[in-house]
């Protein structure tokens, strides 16, 4: 009965924070992309959280991000719940309240993302690394006091960034963003530390984590050169894919998989590096010798990438499968060579043999036993 309850509490505030993350985009429907790419990761979270909540109660890596991603979409909401407010003639149902939350809760979304990476993927911390929730832990505390602190505030102030730092008590929200900030540089490394120490297993759901933050990171870097306002859209969705990733590291769906992925990724990327480079060297090298406005050059340079595509993939994922899938590439080698080898065998005893060689030597198992039917019939 007491699960049963806690599932439909926690169905029924995700119903909430989806409503809530709708109620502010259309409230805020000219707001700059950042701030709605920043609101969709924020949902994401908090679904995911919710499913681990539901799947596994055990772990605390679920509660913490539904708290993470419900604390981001609620400062949000609130903030523009007041904004819409202030040109209304009387103020609607809830404003004030709603404007409060706004003005500390968003500090929880930084302080639930350092505990989140700390944790991850067992739900506890790792050993010496355990007195760096010491930082969350102060920072949520202090974000409470400044939560009392700041009650009572009018709205104009609450939903103003400029206004409410003046106030003396809101230092304590600003201690709590600056702790949830610093703490999760520490919180990154203790991942890297785990993974170095984890078992296979564990090692394969860090590297679901690692590589969505890679991905985030790399849409990051591309967003802050580029001046287009809709490749927010594409940071928001790689900011999705970081919990994204937790859901299926924790829940261990096609966990083994990364590392065809994370192989597929490098390939491609350098692929697409170093075809970029040899088309535009040899766009520069021919618009030398052709007129500018001659449309060989385009042609000829096309025409060499797509040339070059399938030679350089292949070569370019033999170099990472050596480099990043050792384990892999030589399984693979030994199979090649052991089916080479079958057209010279002719005898049943030496294919058993061969074949046993092979599964030793790839799988490494305890034992190997090979049962080969007998299909003599007696006269």
């Amino acid at each position: 009965m007491r699960a049963t309850l806690l599932r439909a509490l926690v169905v029924l505030w995700v119903l909430l924070i989806v409503a809530a993350a709708v109620t502010s985009l259309v409230l805020a429907s000219r707001r700059p992309d950042a701030i709605s790419a920043l609101l969709g990761a924020a949902l994401c979270s908090a679904v995911v959280g919710a499913i681990l909540a539901l799947k596994v109660p055990s772990n605390s890596v679920g509660p913490i991000a539904l708290i993470a991603g419900s604390a981001g979409v609620v400062f949000l909401f609130g903030t523009d719940y007041g904004l819409t407010s202030l040109g209304s003639e009387s103020p609607p149902w809830g404003v004030d309240f709603f404007a409060w939350l706004a003005a500390w809760v968003g500090a929880l979304f930084p302080i639930g993302v350092s505990l989140l990476i700390m944790v991850f993927p067992t739900g506890r911390p790792m050993g010496r690394w355990r007195f760096l929730m010491i930082g969350p832990i102060v920072g949520a505390v202090t974000t409470v006091i400044g939560a009392f602190l700041v009650w009572g505030l009018p709205v104009e102030t609450l939903v103003n960034s400029a206004r409410i730092s003046q106030i003396g008590g809101y230092g304590f929200v600003d201690a709590g963003f600056i702790l949830g900030f610093l703490f999760s540089v520490p919180a990154t490394v203790s991942v890297v530390a785990r993974f170095r120490g984890a078992g296979f297993v564990e090692r394969q759901q860090i590297k679901w984590l690692l590589a969505a933050t890679c991905v985030f990171a790399l849409a990051f870097i591309v967003g802050a050169i580029s001046e287009v306002d809709w490749v927010w859209w594409i940071i928001g969705l790689a900011m999705a894919a970081i919990p994204l990733a937790i859901l299926l590291a924790v829940l261990r769906y096609r966990l083994y998989e990364i590392d065809r992925i994370i192989s597929r990724t490098v390939t491609y990327v350098s692929v697409i590096a170093l075809l970029g480079g040899v088309y535009l060297a040899g766009l520069t090298a021919m618009t030398t010798i052709l007129p500018a406005e001659s449309p060989l050059a385009v042609a000829g340079s096309t025409l060499a990438v797509a040339a070059l595509f399938n030679p350089v993939r292949r070569r370019i994922q033999a170099w990472v499968d050596r480099r990043f899938s050792r384990s892999r590439y030589d399984a693979q080698k030994v199979m090649d060579r052991f089916a080479g080898s079958l057209q010279d065998r002719v005898d049943s005893e030496g294919l058993v043999n061969g074949w046993v060689g092979v599964v030793s030597e790839t799988m490494q198992p305890a034992s190997v036993s090979v049962w080969v039917r007998d299909n003599h019939v007696p006269s």
